[in-house]
């Protein structure tokens, strides 16, 4: 049973709603059962039509395609065809008239395109689903070095368009154009980038877009070794002092920039002075009377950070502030007016 209903109190009429079953091409019966004349049941037809969908609708070449076909003759052979190409798809129908089958779409322009179903001998008429394609790209290798080449492969653009390539926002030189089947290959060299997340976008003359994330390498550069000031120096002995700092050169291969940190304890924060962007393994810098704590940190081109080196010993700057100095001043200066004052009256006390 695939449907019920009731005859309304006063009525001689029943509606009943169902969903047409899987069923062969052609000519179906339903059978109406009146519940009192279940010995003679009222029978009619409906013609079920073939019908044909494509999942998902919209996809890329390389990637799989599932076409679905239901209504068509029963356990008979489909020849199924792409773009009027036969796919060579061994697809046969079941008792019900329905298959299934998988096909990867194969290097072709963006755009509408079409599947076709037909089976020997039965006319189906004009038997078709659409696909949409699009573009996508690839990158080789996947995690690529800052500096070293990577290959971007396209595929599903426009035919014979000029495509533009960017590296996040900065457009890379000497476009490619695509083959017939909108198909490409190009390399570039990766730029450097301070970005977290790395995108490579290719965009054709029709307006066709592709997008994929690059990976850098994610290896950080070695802790440097800090050479000075590191066994508890003392720079000058009133107000403030000019310090240089030096430690020994780190590599990578997508080139090492370093951050040199400076606080007033052992862990660094919040830091007094902070110094980035150093390309050399120097740094100088003015600070304050006070005892101080360093470290350094080393960051390569892909933005990926190193380990800190902390310095074993804090450092002295200075033993007397500015401050000090001047309230020691004028306390020497005040002593200085008592005791003139204290030799003056004693005089004026003498000549009385």
């Amino acid at each position: 049973m695939v449907s019920d209903g009731r005859v309304p109190q006063g009525s001689t009429q029943v509606t009943a709603t169902f969903t047409i079953p899987e069923a062969a091409y052609g000519t179906n019966y339903v059978q109406f059962i009146r519940g009192w004349r279940a010995d003679k049941p009222y029978g009619f037809t409906f013609t079920v039509l073939p019908d044909m969908k494509v999942s998902p609708s919209s996809s890329s070449p390389g990637s799989k395609v599932t076409i679905k076909g239901s209504g068509f003759p029963a356990n008979k052979d489909v020849i199924l065809s792409f773009d009027d190409k036969d796919t060579k798809l061994a697809v046969s129908t079941n008792g019900v008239g329905s298959f299934s089958a998988d096909f990867d779409i194969p290097n072709t322009i963006a755009g509408k395109h079409e599947f076709k179903a037909a089976v020997e001998e039965v006319s189906l008429g004009d038997m078709s689903a659409s696909l949409k394609v699009g573009p996508k790209i690839s990158l080789d290798p996947a995690h690529p070095e800052v500096g070293s080449q990577v290959t971007v492969t396209g595929r599903g653009f426009a035919s014979s368009s000029q495509v533009s390539i960017k590296f996040n926002d900065v457009a890379i030189a000497d476009s490619p154009t695509t083959d017939q089947n909108g198909n490409f290959t190009h390399s570039f060299n990766v730029p450097e980038s301070s970005q977290d997340q790395q995108v490579v976008t290719a965009t054709d003359k029709a307006g066709n877009v592709a997008t994929t994330g690059l990976s850098l390498e994610a290896e950080p550069p070695p802790a440097p070794n800090l050479l000075y000031p590191c066994d508890g120096q003392r720079f000058g002995w009133f107000g403030p002092q000019v310090v240089t700092f030096k430690w020994q050169e780190v590599s990578d291969p997508s080139g090492v920039t370093y951050t040199v940190e400076i606080g007033q304890n052992t862990q660094v924060w919040p830091p007094t002075v902070t110094k980035t962007g150093l390309t050399s393994t120097t740094c100088t810098t003015r600070l304050e009377p006070g005892t101080y704590f360093w470290q350094v940190k080393a960051i390569d081109g892909a933005g990926n950070v190193g380990e800190a080196t902390l310095a074993p010993y804090p450092f002295r700057v200075g033993f007397f502030s500015a401050w000090f100095i001047v309230g020691l001043i004028l306390v020497f200066v005040i002593i200085f007016i008592f005791i003139v004052r204290a030799f003056f009256r004693r005089i004026r006390e003498y000549y009385k």
